[in-house]
C-alpha cells in the first residue's frame, strides 16, 4: 500500500460521511408504495413539500433506461419551489418494476397509474402537471389526450405522433447536443402549436406554449440542469395561479452536490481498496509484453472485428435470451468481438491467462465490493443501480460474456507500464471502445440494425469506460495479473449492462 493512499482514503471517507449528513438533513418528506392497476405493478415514490402540505400535484415520468430515482432532483425542486406533491413512477422493466418492458405497455401502465391516482382522489387533474423526460416526455404528451391537466412539461421528448390536441400549457425543452431526431421532434411540436404563446391570458385559456432551446446541454443532463428546474417551476406557477410561494428548508441543488461529492468520496477510496485486494492476492505475477500486438495492429484488429460483428448481428442477435432491451445487442457485440480478438491473439492470450485461485478471489471480492458500494450510493439519490432479483439473473448471464471481452481487451493492451507507455496504452483503450460505438453507429444508420439507445447513452458509456479502465489498470499494476484485471472489469461491465437496460 502506498503512503498517499491513506490520506486520500481519509478524505474520501470524510466526503462520504459529510455528504450523507447533508442529504439526511435536507431530505424532503417522502414515501413509497406499489400501485396495482390493470395488470400493472407500478412502484411509486411520493415527494412532499417541506411543509408537508400541497394542494397541487405533479406526475413525473422518466425516460428509457432510467427510473424514478433519477427524477428525484427535478421532483424535489418542483416540490420546494412550486409547492407540488410529486408522484414518481417506475415504468415496466425499469428501476424496481420487474414487469416486462414494451413501449405500448409503458403507455398503458402510465395511463392506468394516472387513472388510479385520479379515481382515489390523490390528484386533481385541474391542479396537476405532467412532467416527463425522453420516453416519459412522449408519454406525457400522449396522455394529454386522455387526461387534460393544468400543464405539461416535456424535457427532450422522444419521437412520437403529434397529439390530436396540443396539451394544455405545454413547455418543451430541447438540448443543443441532442440527437437530430429529438431536436426535429421539438420543432414539429412548435409548428403544430403555431408558435410561441406565453402571455398571462394564454395560461388562463390553457393554450400557452414555449420551446426552450438549451445551449451547452445534452439529452440526460437536462433533468439536472438548474435552468430547466427554474423555468419548469416558473411555468407551473404561471399555469396554476394559486401555486404557493417557494418554500425554504430544502436546498435541492445542494443535496445533488452532496450526492456527487459522496460519489467522489467513493472514488477516492478506490486506490486503497485496490491495494488491499492486491495484498489478499499475494505476490505479484510476473508479466511481460510477450506476444501482444502493437498499438496500431490492435486498433486495426479491433476495427475489423467490430465491423464484421456489426454485419453478423444484422442477421440476428444471438443473446436475445438475456431479455434486456438493447442490452442483448451490446452483449452480443462484446461476445463476438472478444472471441475474434482472442482468436487473432491466441498466443498472447495463452501467456496472459493465469488462474491462481488467490488472485482470482481477490479480484472478484474487489469487483463485488465496488459494485455494491457504488450501487448502494447511486440508488439512494442519483439513479437505481441496486440490482433486484431479475437483474441479478441478467448480471450472472452477462458476466461470462463480459469476461471474454474484458480478457481479450487486456490481452491486446498488454501490461500497464509507466509514463508515456501507459498514456499510449490508455489511448489505445479509448480507440478500442470508440470502435465498438462506431460499429453501433454503422449498424443503426447504414445497416438498419442495432439500437439507437446505445448511441444516445454515449456519454454514460464514455464515463463508465474511463472509470472502469482506471480501476482495472490499478488492479493489474498491483497484481501483475491480466486475468484478475479482466474479471474485475467484467464484474463492473456486467453490473452496468444489467443495471441500466430495461427488462423484457
Amino acid at each position: 500500500m502506498k503512503r498517499w493512499e491513506i490520506p486520500l482514503a481519509a478524505i474520501g471517507a470524510i466526503l462520504l460521511a459529510g455528504s450523507a449528513w447533508v442529504i439526511r438533513r435536507t431530505e424532503l418528506p417522502h414515501s413509497d408504495f406499489v400501485l396495482t392497476e390493470s395488470g400493472c405493478h407500478i412502484p411509486v415514490t411520493v415527494i412532499e413539500p417541506f411543509s408537508g402540505k400541497a394542494q397541487n400535484s405533479a406526475v413525473v415520468f422518466h425516460g428509457l433506461t432510467a427510473n424514478r430515482r433519477i427524477m428525484q432532483t427535478l421532483a424535489s425542486y418542483l416540490a420546494t419551489h412550486a409547492g407540488l406533491r410529486a408522484y414518481l413512477i417506475d415504468f415496466p422493466g425499469h428501476g424496481d418494476n420487474t414487469d416486462s418492458f414494451s413501449f405500448p405497455r409503458v403507455e398503458q401502465c402510465a395511463a392506468a397509474a394516472v387513472e388510479s391516482l385520479t379515481r382515489t382522489g390523490k390528484i386533481d387533474p385541474s391542479r396537476t402537471v405532467f412532467v416527463g423526460h425522453s420516453m416519459g416526455g412522449a408519454v406525457a404528451l400522449r396522455l394529454a389526450d386522455r387526461e387534460p391537466v393544468a400543464a405539461t412539461i416535456a424535457i427532450s421528448p422522444a419521437p412520437t405522433e403529434l397529439p390530436r390536441r396540443m396539451p394544455s400549457n405545454l413547455l418543451v425543452f430541447s438540448a443543443q447536443f441532442d440527437v437530430g431526431i429529438l431536436r426535429r421532434g421539438a420543432a414539429a411540436l412548435s409548428q403544430a402549436a403555431s408558435g410561441e404563446r406565453n402571455a398571462p391570458d394564454d395560461f388562463i385559456q390553457q393554450r400557452a406554449f414555449h420551446v426552450e432551446h438549451m445551449p451547452l446541454s445534452a439529452h440526460t443532463t437536462l433533468i439536472f440542469d438548474p435552468r430547466v428546474l427554474k423555468q419548469s417551476s416558473q411555468w407551473i406557477r404561471s399555469a396554476i395561479r394559486e401555486s404557493p410561494a417557494p418554500q425554504g428548508g430544502s436546498n435541492v441543488l445542494g443535496r445533488l452536490a452532496a450526492a456527487d461529492a459522496g460519489l467522489a468520496g467513493l472514488l477516492l477510496l478506490m486506490p486503497m481498496a485496490t491495494s488491499t485486494a492486491a495484498r489478499i492476492a499475494g505476490p505479484d505475477d510476473s508479466e511481460s509484453a510477450g506476444a501482444k500486438p502493437t498499438t496500431v495492429l490492435a486498433l486495426a484488429e479491433g476495427a475489423a472485428c467490430a465491423v464484421v460483428t456489426a454485419l453478423i448481428l444484422k442477421l440476428g442477435v444471438p443473446l436475445k435470451l438475456l431479455h434486456l432491451y438493447a442490452g442483448d445487442y451490446l452483449s452480443s457485440l462484446l461476445l463476438i468481438v472478444g472471441v475474434f480478438l482472442l482468436a487473432l491473439n491466441w498466443k498472447a492470450a495463452k501467456e496472459a491467462c493465469s488462474l491462481r485461485a488467490r488472485t482470482v478471489f481477490a479480484a472478484a471480492l474487489l469487483g463485488f465490493a465496488t459494485m455494491l458500494a457504488f450501487g448502494g450510493w447511486l440508488n439512494w439519490q442519483l439513479t437505481d443501480m441496486w440490482l433486484n432479483a431479475p437483474r441479478w439473473l441478467r448480471f450472472f448471464g452477462v458476466l461470462p460474456i463480459a469476461a471474454i471481452y474484458c480478457f481479450a481487451e487486456e490481452v491486446v493492451l498488454g501490461p500497464v507500464g509507466r509514463g508515456r507507455e501507459r498514456a499510449l496504452r490508455f489511448a489505445a483503450f479509448i480507440g478500442l471502445r470508440m470502435e465498438l460505438w462506431l460499429a453501433c453507429l454503422l449498424a443503426y444508420y447504414t445497416l438498419a440494425s442495432g439500437q439507437v439507445l446505445i448511441l444516445i447513452l454515449v456519454a454514460f458509456f464514455a464515463a463508465f469506460s474511463i472509470l472502469q479502465r482506471l480501476a482495472t489498470d490499478a488492479l493489474r499494476l498491483r497484481t501483475g495479473s491480466a486475468t484478475a484485471a479482466a474479471l474485475f472489469g467484467a464484474i463492473l461491465a456486467a453490473w452496468f449492462i444489467a443495471g441500466i437496460f430495461p427488462l423484457t
